[in-house]
């Protein structure tokens, strides 16, 4: 059994995944999984693919299309690490990543959460993309978050290991979904383990890049992609019903942003919010956050 699985969805990227897979040592300790989730041949030349000359990387070749949530679900079926890790293929880790591992590996928690630098893929220039998950991580150091609401914080599974144990036990997979496939994953995963089981680490264990046309990017651009994220975002937040301590996003102020893909969008962001009963989802939050601007203001 290996001590780590690396778990990266792969799509269209080869060259990207490259330079992934080049911070990632190969050795016996790391087994590295990597899921292509149907990439056109006219895109990746399969027989060069990368991984395919690693000794210890698995390179899984998936036709359905399903997305990163089916791509990462195959390779949780294929882990077997003692701890889970995730990385997306346009992103990579830090010099220092897998000495931060290996000094965690025999940690008693479930979940580990660390920090994250950000830079623009193409030319690595400075980038705040995760300036949030830094932050919640310096308040939680200090005593002003919670660790969990630090991971929840940023509910994606990089920068985190998760002890795979857990992760079986409590038979947690992601959304195959077209967008936010990995945010119910990280919410269960975060509740469901003892609030002493969670921890947080002031070491930088891997790298994000911004990137055009990027699945995140699809956001601003993609209605169809902006309507999967409010769905995911009404079951979160009915999720955390039996969790009051941590935040809900306001559904409400989905409807405002649907405004900048037009009237018919805006129709059926309402008809959807309406149909899932989701109005008031998370309008505690709001209160408390238009309460905070007034107190600001005042002061």
């Amino acid at each position: 059994m290996h001590i780590f699985s690396i778990i990266i969805p792969h799509h269209e990227i080869p060259m990207l995944l490259q330079r992934c897979l080049d911070s990632i040592p190969d050795v016996p300790e790391v087994q590295v999984i990597v899921v292509d989730d149907n990439s056109s041949e006219q895109k990746v030349d399969f027989g060069q693919f990368p991984g395919l000359n690693r000794k210890y990387t698995l390179c899984i070749f998936d036709k359905e299309g399903g997305g990163a949530g089916h791509a990462r679900n195959i390779g949780l079926r294929h882990a077997d690490g003692k701890w889970l890790v995730f990385a997306d293929s346009d992103d990579f880790f830090t010099k220092d990543a897998f000495h931060i591992l290996n000094s965690h590996k025999d940690a008693p928690y479930d979940i580990l959460l660390f920090k994250s630098n950000s830079v623009n893929s193409e030319d690595l220039s400075p980038s705040n993309r995760f300036a949030d998950l830094n932050n919640a991580i310096d308040e939680a150091l200090t005593g002003k978050k919670d660790n969990k609401a630090a991971i929840l914080s940023r509910p994606g599974p990089v920068c985190k290991m998760f002890r795979r144990s857990h992760i079986q036990q409590k038979d947690i997979w992601f959304d195959e979904t077209m967008a936010s496939n990995d945010q119910m994953f990280v919410f269960k995963a975060t509740c469901w383990a003892q609030d002493d089981a969670v921890a947080v680490f002031n070491e930088t264990l891997y790298t994000v890049t911004t990137r055009k046309g990027s699945l995140i990017e699809k956001r601003f651009t993609n209605p169809d992609n902006f309507l999967c994220r409010m769905e995911v975002q009404i079951r979160c937040n009915k999720f955390l019903r039996d969790y009051p301590q941590f935040r809900k996003e306001p559904i409400i102020i989905w409807l405002s942003r649907s405004r900048r893909f037009g009237i018919k969008t805006f129709l059926r962001t309402l008809g959807l919010i309406i149909s899932r009963g989701a109005f008031f989802s998370g309008f505690g939050t709001l209160m408390k956050i238009v309460k905070s601007h007034i107190i600001r203001k005042e002061l």
